[in-house]
């Protein structure tokens, strides 16, 4: 019932199909040892503040905009500017994506913490279908 692909959970990921584009994501946690070690890593500076719950809401959301720019966003297709120039797959255009579009985000968020986009009996089944 929770047995997970650690494959798709920190290298090949899963793919979120917005239908006029798509991203694809690895876990915001489970396996991606990447992800927890950066968010360690940039939280560190800040403990005593998120012990407190005094932490700057901005720094934390560009700190969580980071995090997933380099460990769990790892490819789209699809994605365009606001004059429907492709837009690369580069970390700049991630970041910029991710701050324009926080509703975006928001979704991204909760569909790479989604155990079930995860799980090794449902990919196994949409990779036979």
């Amino acid at each position: 019932m929770f047995r997970t692909d650690p494959r798709a959970e920190a290298v090949d990921g899963v793919t979120i199909d917005y239908g006029a584009f798509r991203i694809r994501v690895v876990r915001a946690g489970g396996a991606n040892a990447k992800f927890r070690r950066i968010m360690a890593e940039r939280l560190r500076p800040y403990r005593k503040q998120l012990e407190m719950g005094t932490m700057d809401e901005a720094v934390a959301e560009q700190i969580l905009r980071e995090a997933y720019a380099d460990a769990v966003i790892v490819g789209w297709e699809g994605v365009t500017d606001e004059n429907g120039n492709d837009l690369p797959f580069t970390r700049d255009n991630v970041l910029k994506v991710l701050e324009d579009l926080p509703d975006l985000f928001r979704d991204i968020q909760e569909q790479a913490n989604l155990l079930s986009n995860f799980k090794a009996e449902a990919l196994e089944d949409e990779a036979k279908n």
